[in-house]
């Protein structure tokens, strides 16, 4: 039998390990936010654009003609105006926050410019990049990146806008509460409305239920992650180490760690042989 079946041995199991999933974990937030309406309600908070509407949402989004993990978006979501919104969580391992950023701006602006069309036709963008710590070290929540002409007042507007938003600094925001939420995801907390109703409903709910079932098991079946998980518990059982500790030097791939970190909480009594 492998890790993949044995690890989740009940339908009860998987949902513990679901329930111990937050907005940080890649799989978990992906599908939350591809429900139209929770995914609005995190742009307007984060954006402060009232009536945003959005009518499309695209997670794990490939970018055309590329291979690397860096070629995938989170989250690629469009409003009713044609403005485009990109939902990044930060990886553990990246060194250049500013530089990641520039590289997503520069693959979803070549993916929208097709041949033919006008600089100008260039939509509206939002880079929201979303961290647990205070990557930048101010002590503020939000971050907005702002363009100015050198020595003058003049904005330098080029359709592009960055915002940096993190989990550690809490400045009494709205913003502040929804990564507070993003930390815990408890579905009994009904405070940040749609999205609140999304997390309960993927968390308690049948048919919420059977959608994160299906997930853990596709997650954790995948030949490679099976093993990875197999070397993660077996190492926690033999050596002093945390999840966390055990994930670093076996070099996990950082997008999958939160889950990886969900699946261990929810299943501490598993044995590995």
């Amino acid at each position: 039998m492998s890790v993949g079946d044995s690890f989740f041995r009940s339908r009860e199991e998987r949902l513990a390990a679901a329930k111990e999933m937050n907005l940080f974990s890649i799989v978990f937030m992906s599908v939350a936010l591809t429900d139209l309406p929770s995914c609005e309600y995190v742009l307007r908070v984060i954006t402060g654009i009232a009536d945003l509407k959005v009518i499309e949402v695209r997670r794990q989004y490939e970018v055309a003609k590329l291979v690397s993990r860096d070629g995938v978006l989170d989250i690629l979501a469009e409003d009713g105006k044609g403005q485009k919104y990109n939902l990044e969580i930060q990886r553990k391992d990246t060194v250049d926050h500013a530089r990641r950023v520039r590289l997503y701006s520069s693959l979803i602006d070549s993916e929208l410019l097709e041949k033919g069309t006008q600089f100008s036709d260039l939509p509206e963008l939002y880079i929201i990049y979303i961290s647990e710590t205070d990557i930048w070290k101010k002590g503020r929540t939000t971050y907005v990146v702002e363009k100015k002409i050198k020595d003058t007042d003049f904005n330098y507007d080029d359709g592009l806008h960055i915002i940096y938003v993190n989990a550690e600094v809490n400045d009494g925001s709205d913003i502040a509460k929804m990564m507070k939420y993003f930390k815990n995801a408890d579905p009994n907390d009904d405070s940040q409305g749609d999205l609140s109703k999304r997390v309960h409903f993927l968390k308690c709910e049948e048919e919420g239920a059977d959608i994160m079932c299906a997930i853990t098991d596709s997650f954790v079946k995948e030949g490679e992650r099976a093993g990875i998980l197999k070397s993660i518990l077996a190492l926690m059982q033999t050596t002093d180490w945390d999840a966390d500790k055990v994930m670093e030097a076996l070099q996990v791939p950082s997008e999958d760690r939160s889950t990886y970190a969900a699946f261990v909480k929810a299943n501490k009594n598993f044995q590995t042989v």
